[in-house]
């Protein structure tokens, strides 16, 4: 199971790094019965974009399933054409040839397609071909069969998820559908008295959820479902209940805001009561405050009923909010549906000097900018509450603990936002 990034094993006040509070976690998960289990559905062809392969896809017939024409014209046997070629020409009687449309398959005793434009029809019946440079080798203008693939050839790995390209190699090698792993369910729990439903007419000091409206969209960018409860209000009890109600049917819970010390942030002694905190703050900036723990569903129809769900206290400014789900519920998310992550990064020119943090793993939202030395890469102000930060962002850069001074100029690595083009 691919996790957080590279960086040391604690940072700053000892808090540790966020690959070390992922183990943390997922060690705590793993003796409290959890376990990352993909489960295999069938789904049509068509509704494929985006599920991921339970295992390999492999070819049922060959493609092209006969030899056939890759250009519209005729089809002839190459020894018909073996004879002089007198000026780039040559003649050909009309049972010496078929006429034939790409894709069409080859007739029998033909093993050589002339392209159309090279063939003038005579009156007599016969053809007249042009444009000729010597005889006319086998195989010329056609595509033999299991050129593309052969039965039994590996078409699509375990493990991706679907692109529509692979959706149409599945449905050429004879698939009407496909084996994926099931979606995974995230239920994501908004706290706070000042917090209101988007749409609401806000009072003085309310704030509009709009965590949960970025988590559950980029948890549908992961391939995953979520489902967003009421708001909670910050009580200990109404926070307990939510999450009994939704651990049972969620492979991850997502508690946005309330995993601070300020006096309505309740959710680490709730996550005790219903079930265990592993990790209570990362040497990250911003998300430090994450809460890292799990919650018993003590229900029969639970997705792991003599388990743990892994539950996630998540910051409940937005670009920390931001931060910990990428380094702590998209793997889980992964692991569960059974798709390997791929960081792509991109090198990139830095714009202006920066500075980060001792003892802390950084997360800079950056804007990508084009320039005739390359692509500039601007550092966002500081302040985890500005979420048109992250909207004007192209791409995260995470600098690991212990590097912190960089010069305008340097080339570093970003990882670009996921939908950026």
């Amino acid at each position: 199971m691919s996790g957080p990034g590279a960086g040391g094993t604690s940072g700053a006040g000892g808090r540790p790094s966020p690959r070390a509070a992922y183990a943390l976690w997922m060690d705590a998960c793993a003796r409290a019965g959890w376990r990352a289990a993909p489960a295999a559905e069938q789904v049509p062809v068509a509704d494929g974009l985006g599920r991921v392969t339970a295992a390999p896809v492999l070819a049922r017939w060959p493609s092209p399933r006969a030899d056939c024409a890759a250009m519209d014209g005729i089809a002839v046997a190459a020894s018909a054409l073996s004879g002089p070629v007198l000026d780039g020409s040559a003649r050909l009687p009309g049972p010496a040839f078929t006429w034939i449309d790409t894709g069409d398959p080859v007739p029998a005793g033909a093993d050589t397609v002339v392209e159309r434009e090279r063939v003038c029809p005579q009156p007599d019946g016969s053809v007249a071909i042009t444009g000729l440079a010597g005889p006319v080798p086998p195989g010329r203008n056609v595509r033999a069969a299991g050129e593309d693939f052969t039965p039994g050839q590996v078409l699509v790995p375990a493990g991706r998820r679907l692109r529509p390209a692979d959706l149409a190699a599945a449905a050429a090698g004879g698939h009407a559908a496909l084996a994926v792993t099931r979606r995974p369910v995230a239920a994501i729990i908004p706290t706070g008295d000042e917090i209101r439903p988007v749409g609401s007419t806000l009072r003085h000091g309310e704030i509009v959820d709009s965590n949960s409206i970025m988590l559950a969209a980029r948890c549908r960018q992961a391939g995953a479902l979520p489902v967003v409860s009421d708001v909670q209000p910050d009580d200990p009890d109404a926070l307990a209940a939510a999450i009994r109600q939704c651990a049972p049917a969620a492979d991850v819970v997502l508690i946005i805001a309330g995993s601070s010390r300020g006096r309505g942030d309740h959710t680490a002694d709730v996550l005790a009561q219903v079930g265990g905190v592993a990790v209570a703050g990362a040497a990250v900036r911003p998300g430090h405050p994450v809460l890292l723990g799990h919650a018993k569903p003590g229900h029969a129809r639970a997705r792991q009923p003599a388990g743990a769900v892994p539950v996630v206290g998540l910051p409940g400014y937005p670009l920390a909010a931001a931060v910990i789900f990428e380094l702590f519920a998209l793997p889980v998310l992964a692991a569960i549906a059974g798709w390997q992550r791929a960081e792509l990064t991109q090198r990139v020119t830095l714009a202006r000097d920066w500075t980060s943090p001792p003892g802390v793993e950084d997360w800079v939202p950056v804007v990508l900018t084009a320039s005739p030395e390359g692509t500039l890469a601007t550092p966002a102000r500081r302040g985890a509450g500005s979420v048109s930060q992250l909207a004007r962002a192209g791409a995260w850069w995470r600098i690991p603990i212990g590097q912190g001074h960089f010069t305008s100029g340097s080339v570093i690595e970003v990882l670009p936002l996921p939908g950026e083009p």
